[in-house]
């Protein structure tokens, strides 16, 4: 692991050792994956301005909402990542705990809420997708409080699945059927077949309780997707921010509007996204939306981000384009499908090394005073 030099690095292994269909997954995304490079495409054309000559030992820490952590820097939530290496919430959750840094469960987690909370206490974000079973969605928050789960994001960028080409091309819809190629695929990269028999298939295993009648992780997976919501409106926000007690932020915002709003209704803070780059593939950059969403919501605002970031100096944009925090995936998911455990903290040692060394080179004294003023303009 030490040889690998970048995220680049990590990723060029991990498409070695995972099926075609799992790489896919994991990297692809909606249509023609335009949004997909948008993403990275405009953060690589954010420029950082260096001051010399300033004698700081940067300091590298973050805070958010009363918590510190070693960056400012956390792990975004993947719904069935146990496909891309299984028990991937496990694996990440303990790195985020060795770390300092928060870890996101997703609604469509393949581990449960009260394992992944034992594992990274007090570190573990929850993500939810609001559910057309308001039942459903007060027990899953009711679990993750009794867990000691603290922060939910609540996902609003999804009111109808994103077409995924590469997805649809290898049949990788439910049902999934694995054609002869694809089975024949899987016997081709051993490491993941034997982690996969050693764990079990995949499943959705913080939904598992709710469908009771469910014998197929197809069917459950079917009853995830008719379950979420896709008429959310801001009253019914509203009325989930009023059942949830600790920290709320609403995710997958890009205009600037909907930030205004989310604030307006309770939450502590917006989570700028377009979902990776997997949903509306016109959606604009991540990094452009954060931009906005800094400029019209003032410097008191709470915003944290995703989309497109794979280094430390793409996290240093990113805060200093109006950032409180940064979340990604992509990135980890290329450390565990390179080598499990190691991997990932291979991945995350990558991006902590080269934001210190970022502050360093631009001579900013700490995150805390990373802003617009350490952007070429």
């Amino acid at each position: 692991m030490a040889r690998l030099a970048s995220l680049d690095d990590l990723a060029r292994l991990a498409r070695r050792r995972l099926p075609g269909f799992a790489w896919d997954f994991l990297e692809g995304g909606a249509g023609a994956e335009a949004g997909l490079r948008r993403n990275r495409d405009r953060l690589a054309a954010v420029l950082l301005k260096p001051r010399f000559a300033t004698g700081v030992t940067p300091d590298a820490s973050a805070r958010l909402f009363d918590q510190g952590y070693a960056l400012p820097l956390g792990v975004a939530p993947v719904g069935m990542g146990g496909l891309v290496w299984p028990k991937s919430d496990l694996s990440l959750a303990r790195m985020a705990a060795a770390g300092k840094m928060p870890f996101t469960l997703g609604s469509a987690g393949s581990c449960t809420i009260e394992e992944v909370a034992e594992a990274a206490p007090g570190q573990v974000w929850f993500q939810l997708y609001a559910l057309k079973d308001p039942a459903i969605n007060a027990n899953l928050l009711d679990r993750a409080w009794k867990a000691g789960i603290r922060v939910l994001a609540l996902t609003l960028d999804m009111p109808a699945p994103g077409k995924r080409d590469r997805d649809l091309r290898n049949r990788f819809v439910l049902p999934f059927r694995p054609s002869l190629a694809q089975a024949l695929g899987v016997l081709a990269k051993p490491a993941w077949a034997r982690a996969l028999l050693a764990c079990g298939r995949p499943r959705f295993a913080v939904m598992a309780p709710y469908a009771p009648k469910a014998r197929t992780v197809d069917e459950l997976g079917l009853f995830v997707r008719e379950q979420i919501d896709p008429d959310l409106t801001w009253e019914k926000v509203k009325t989930l921010r009023a059942q949830w007690p600790g920290r709320f932020l609403v995710k997958g915002l890009l205009a600037p509007e909907d930030g205004t709003q989310a604030l307006k209704i309770g939450a502590d803070g917006v989570w700028v996204s377009n979902h990776g780059g997997r949903q509306l593939e016109s959606a604009p950059a991540a990094i452009d939306a954060l931009a906005a969403m800094r400029a019209t919501l003032g410097a008191e605002a709470t915003i944290v981000m995703d989309g497109g970031v794979r280094s430390g100096e793409d996290l240093a944009k990113a805060v200093a384009l109006g950032a409180d925090f940064v979340l990604t995936a992509r990135g980890f998911y290329y450390g565990l499908a390179a080598g499990g455990q190691a991997g990932a903290e291979r991945a995350f040692a990558l991006m902590a090394e080269d934001y210190r060394r970022t502050l360093k080179q631009i001579g900013c004294p700490s995150t805390a005073e990373l802003d617009r003023r350490w952007i070429w303009e």
